[in-house]
């Protein structure tokens, strides 16, 4: 990886030799982070989670309910005071209760990875949905300053090397890709206190 990445920068620099090819730098980290629509799509996760959480809970406290359930009733097919009978029905009654803890719980482990899969899902493609918003803002701000190429200032390569040693304030784009990405999205960061 780190062959290519010099391998890219000799290019670029044999580039801009030839024919003053111009570079610009962004945050793409900055510029992820501080997009409205990020906000927006990490807050409908957070609520999705907590609806997830809120039948996990659910299930837990059935799960509670029918060990307390069980416990009673195995306690009770051990009491000598009941005759045989009764204390049998007591003890196929509390098999019957555990068989139904067993199945709950599984429930609750198929529903808590199901339920994290589609969220991870979900993540994944409003990830992609704001790369491309992000790229396309990227390549238009690079267009009209005229840059042939735009680096993420903040990339690391493989070895943990950062991809952009240097690079002057003069070429980081990242604000006016912000503001371009933000524009008529009114920020609600002073809202008054209720």
């Amino acid at each position: 990886m780190l062959k290519k990445i010099l391998l890219l920068l000799v290019l670029v620099c044999s580039l801009g030799v030839s024919a003053q090819q111009r570079i610009a730098v962004v945050d793409m980290d900055k510029l992820f982070r501080e997009y409205y629509k990020t906000k927006i799509v990490e807050a409908n996760l957070r609520r999705q989670a907590d609806i997830y959480k809120e039948y996990a809970v659910k299930l837990q406290e059935d799960i509670r309910r029918l060990q307390q359930e069980f416990i009673t009733l195995r306690d009770a097919s051990l009491n000598m005071v009941l005759t045989p009978a009764a204390r049998e029905s007591k003890r196929l009654a509390a098999r019957d209760k555990y068989a139904q803890i067993v199945a709950k719980e599984n429930e609750l482990k198929n529903y808590n990875r199901e339920k994290q899969a589609l969220l991870r899902e979900d993540q994944e493609k409003q990830r992609e949905k704001i790369l491309a918003d992000i790229q396309t803002v990227v390549r238009n701000q690079a267009t009209l300053g005229g840059f042939h190429l735009v680096l993420d200032k903040k990339a690391i390569s493989l070895s943990g090397v950062p991809v952009v040693v240097f690079s002057t304030p003069a070429i980081d784009i990242t604000e006016a890709v912000l503001k371009e990405l933000n524009a008529g999205h009114r920020q609600n960061n002073n809202k008054p206190a209720k």
